[in-house]
């Protein structure tokens, strides 16, 4: 899993690190703008992504504000990323190393959402043990 980290720039979770997110206008189908959001965010082109899965779309709530989420989970054919200025680094990860992070809050249901179910939970009991 990449985990991204956002830059001091952005309007939101500054410092933080979280998974590739971006404002879905109106209208806008939600798979391929996530796919247009990741070209101009790491500079992997639609060629190098695999969809694996989707899931339903998930309200979050949280600062004083309700959005709504559209989880994807791509396979990416390369681990080299060309990051613009939204993010300052990035780490691939297994699903067990979020804990030793300082995460979104909301990223652990997007994860839920996408990552198949005994990887989460493989994750979810390493983080209490």
């Amino acid at each position: 899993m990449c985990l991204l980290l956002r830059s001091e720039a952005v309007g939101s979770d500054g410092g933080k690190w979280h998974c590739m997110t971006g404002y879905l206008p109106a209208g806008i189908d939600p798979l391929h703008h996530a796919v247009e959001e990741i070209q101009e965010e790491t500079g992997l082109g639609p060629n190098q992504l695999r969809l694996l899965d989707r899931a339903l779309p998930l309200r979050l709530t949280g600062g004083g504000r309700r959005w709504t989420v559209f989880p994807f989970l791509f396979e990416a054919s390369s681990p080299v990323l060309q990051l613009n200025w939204e993010h300052q680094e990035y780490r691939w990860v297994s699903n067990g190393e979020l804990q030793g992070h300082e995460i979104v809050p909301w990223l652990r249901d997007v994860c839920r959402a996408v990552l198949p179910r005994r990887d989460f939970e493989r994750q979810a009991e390493a983080s209490t043990a």
